[in-house]
């Protein structure tokens, strides 16, 4: 799952590097971020083999460092292959990045896991304070949802390590701040949904499913470049 992971940052990276030479009036952007990630607690339903479906109540999980990359676009009307969007729509963006980030869950022993999310979200925004170098405003509020693809393990004693993907509900308010014409700086808070399962292999009084939902906040500070 660690050499998945690092593929997903390289074709993010490597999107970037093929878009920036025919968008140069695109106005892309490339960026990275990190954060804190909280979560709440939660209830993990085991079904172990012979025995049934045992549920283990409030189970805490550790707040964790998050971290990723974004590409975004700007639908605007020097876009991207110089299409003539309507004026209105350069309140909206799209974007899409890639996470991780730490997930143990603890009870009576502790549970090692890790969430990887490739979000996408559609974005809606309002300029203030306009200028010549950013018409468009330097300081843009701004919300954003869309769907997440969750990549994420879980290790027990006994039973091993197991993986699942899963899909996620992603939303996010923030503000965007243009330091300079082509640099930004972000803050945001993120909310995430999703509600993973694991299968082991059944054997008398191990767990061979363990499954439970997931409501993870993050607060993210984000720098990107646009081109």
């Amino acid at each position: 799952m660690t050499k998945r992971i690092g593929v997903m940052f390289g074709l993010m990276l490597a999107l970037a590097l093929v878009m920036m030479p025919a968008a140069a009036q695109a106005r892309m952007w490339v960026g990275g971020q990190l954060g804190a990630n909280f979560v709440a607690s939660t209830d993990v339903d085991v079904n172990i083999a012979g025995v049934g479906v045992e549920t283990a109540r409030n189970v805490r999980v550790d707040p964790s460092v998050i971290g990723g990359l974004t590409l975004g676009y700007d639908f605007v009307r020097e876009g991207f292959l110089g299409y003539n969007y309507p004026d209105w729509m350069k309140y909206f963006s799209f974007a899409t990045d890639f996470t991780y980030n730490r997930f143990d869950l603890l009870k009576e022993d502790k549970a090692e896991g890790y969430m990887a999310v490739w979000s996408f979200l559609f974005i809606g925004k309002y300029g203030f304070f306009p200028d010549s170098e950013v018409p468009f405003g330097r300081l843009q509020p701004y919300v954003g949802v869309g769907p997440g693809i969750v990549f994420s393990g879980i290790n027990i004693d006994p039973g091993g390590s197991k993986s699942s993907v899963d899909i996620a509900l992603v939303t996010e308010a923030g503000l965007r701040y243009m330091a300079l014409k082509n640099v930004s700086l972000d803050v945001a808070f993120r909310y995430r949904y999703t509600s993973p399962s694991y299968s082991f292999t059944s054997v008398a009084d191990n767990p061979d499913k363990i499954s439970f939902t997931a409501h993870q906040f993050s607060a993210l500070v984000r720098a990107a470049y646009h081109f």
